[in-house]
């Protein structure tokens, strides 16, 4: 039998950062938004500026988040992505564009709702809404805390 959405959430949620506020009840909750994809490596599962409407968290594998430099065109490696991290919370405003393009650099299991999904069960759910918030507040602040080290380091 396969492992279901609660179980696998169970199991990873200590490397989902994203998900530490959480207590296991709120987790089993949380479970219903979400499925589980398979990617192989190689696999784009955006492209940059395209529309998107999934948010999403790594349970095994790895990503690459890449952008295309401005003057060149060639690509610009922005992050490895692996177990516990997650992508989509740039565009979890409707109607926004993918800021960079994401790719499986090894086969990958992701945990996947749509925005629409993820907004209603947070209406649904306000205590459970505000962590989840407060845990990509957290993790938007380092990635932006470690994005302006790069740039002074660059400088």
């Amino acid at each position: 039998m396969e492992e279901s959405i609660h179980d696998i959430i169970a199991r990873c949620g200590h490397a989902i950062s994203l998900l530490r506020l959480l207590d296991s009840d709120e987790k089993k909750q949380l479970a219903s938004c979400f499925e589980l994809v398979r990617y192989p490596a190689g696999t784009i599962c955006f492209h940059e500026g395209e529309k998107i409407s999934t948010f999403g968290i790594i349970v095994s594998g790895k990503m690459k988040f890449e952008r295309k430099a401005r003057i060149t065109g060639k690509p610009i490696l922005l992050a490895i992505l692996g177990k516990g991290s997650h992508f989509g919370d740039f565009s979890i405003h409707p109607e926004r564009e993918a800021f960079g393009q994401l790719t499986a650099v090894e086969d990958t299991e992701l945990l996947v709702t749509s925005h629409t999904r993820l907004d209603q069960f947070m209406g649904e759910h306000p205590a459970i809404g505000v962590k989840i918030l407060k845990g990509i507040s957290t993790i938007l602040s380092i990635r932006l805390r470690n994005a302006i080290d790069r740039v002074v380091w660059l400088s």
